[in-house]
């Protein structure tokens, strides 16, 4: 039988060989080097977030005051710790600690993809400032989403739990099932979207340092509803593009890229 390394190694594998075969927009498969390295960051950074979420899964039975169901209380005056309590903090700083290596690693990727694509090399490592203030940044907004985002979970498992007078066992049982059921589609969205924001960061930061003046974005034939009207469209390095967006992703698994202009 194999053991629990065994099959996340393998686990890993079959994850890097799926989204190889993706479609991706041309520049990420460019240097295959760069997207060999992507494709490997974006596994590790979804076994990293999951294993984070499973652990949340048990630390959330002890964010609720379960002597106070099953009152049907007001969301914000309810069992559920508020977004002040200084838990949340701390989950903050778990997911943190859990990915921010692994986010430098991508935006270092990024940048360096840069280099190779563009064949100008300012030798970037995962230890120049620019690219560690990405990643921080970077990594300081995502854990504040996911946090928010397992808060709302658990008031809305609670909510259901009063709604149907379960009992406290029945509700523990059903706030496990909540967070368990969701943890595998959330750390699957975590890795795709944000491995290609962290890239898309490193990439921009080469732009900058190299002089770039301004950016393309470029998609796949047939880009998605949200997407298309963006593909083709040229602005200067530090505008947004419709709908605020900096650089790809636009959307969870977006694929687009960038093309940064010189003159």
């Amino acid at each position: 039988m194999a053991t629990r390394t065994e099959l996340l190694r393998q686990h890993r594998e079959l994850s890097i060989a799926i989204r190889a075969s993706e479609d991706w927009q041309a520049s990420y498969k460019d240097d295959p080097k760069t997207f060999k390295a992507l494709l490997a960051g974006e596994a590790d950074l979804e076994a990293s977030a999951g294993a984070y979420l499973r652990d949340l899964a048990q630390r959330s039975l002890g964010y609720v005051d379960w002597s106070r169901l099953p009152q049907p209380v007001a969301a914000d005056a309810g069992p559920v710790l508020n977004n002040s309590d200084p838990v949340w903090k701390q989950e903050e700083t778990l997911l943190a600690s859990a990915i921010l290596d692994i986010v430098t690693e991508l935006v270092a990727t990024g940048a360096i993809a840069g280099e190779n694509l563009y064949g100008i090399s300012i030798d970037f490592t995962t230890l120049d400032e620019a690219i560690l203030i990405a990643a921080r940044t970077q990594v300081a907004q995502l854990v504040s989403n996911v946090t928010a985002t397992s808060r709302d979970l658990i008031r809305e498992s609670i909510r259901q739990s009063i709604a149907r007078g379960e009992d406290v066992n029945l509700a523990k049982a059903r706030l496990l099932d909540v967070i368990n059921n969701h943890n595998p589609v959330r750390a699957e969205l975590i890795a795709h979207t944000e491995s290609v924001n962290a890239y898309q960061r490193g990439l921009k930061n080469f732009g900058k340092v190299t002089g770039a003046v301004s950016k393309t974005w470029d998609g796949l034939a047939g880009a998605c509803k949200l997407c298309s009207p963006l593909v083709g469209k040229t602005i200067p390095i530090d505008d947004l593009f419709e709908g605020g967006y900096d650089h790809p992703s636009r959307h969870p698994r977006c694929r687009c890229g960038l093309i940064y202009n010189y003159s």
